[in-house]
């Protein structure tokens, strides 16, 4: 029997955690993370608040809401990275003109000049995996990884509070 994605040869044993996709995913975001510390650091950031500042940066003004879904992020917890980001004079908040109950975030000026530097180095990121596997194969990994994307998040919006099998 061959090894496949989901067994090895032995169809008793499972597959070692090594060669899963999701510890593949785990392992280069966490290698990406290392990479970008130095950067982060020099701003107070981590990793989840720079993507937080580059979506702002993207969409120009969002909710707190956008953000955790852009993220997959529990609202909680974008919030608590929103308070962080405020402190530090990244980010403001103000209520859309349309609608004054809804909270629109902003970059402030500050936060627009750190945001430009994290997306400029994600993309000097993507520029270094297209020369390490050419752009046709980064176009089909970044495909694959969003049809994996679109599966999950219909599985979570199936059963959003309890654990289920993935296969039933």
């Amino acid at each position: 029997m061959k090894t496949t994605l989901l067994q090895s040869k032995d169809a008793e044993v499972p597959l070692p955690l090594r060669q899963r996709l999701s510890f593949a995913i785990h392992r280069i975001n966490a290698l990406l993370q290392q990479l970008a510390n130095p950067l982060f650091q020099e701003f107070g950031l981590d990793l989840v608040t720079s993507r937080l500042m580059v979506a702002v940066l993207e969409q120009g003004s969002v909710s707190v809401g956008e953000l955790a879904e852009l993220l997959a992020t529990p609202q909680p917890s974008v919030s608590h990275q929103i308070k962080r980001l405020e402190r530090l004079g990244y980010l403001s908040r103000a209520a859309e003109q349309r609608d004054s109950r809804r909270v629109l975030l902003r970059l402030t000026p500050r936060g627009r000049e750190v945001a430009v530097s994290l997306d400029a180095y994600s993309r000097e990121v993507m520029g270094l995996l297209e020369a390490a596997i050419g752009e046709a194969e980064l176009v089909k990994v970044q495909e694959a990884l969003e049809r994996v994307d679109r599966l999950l998040q219909a599985r979570r919006a199936a059963s959003p509070r309890k654990v289920t099998r993935l296969g039933k």
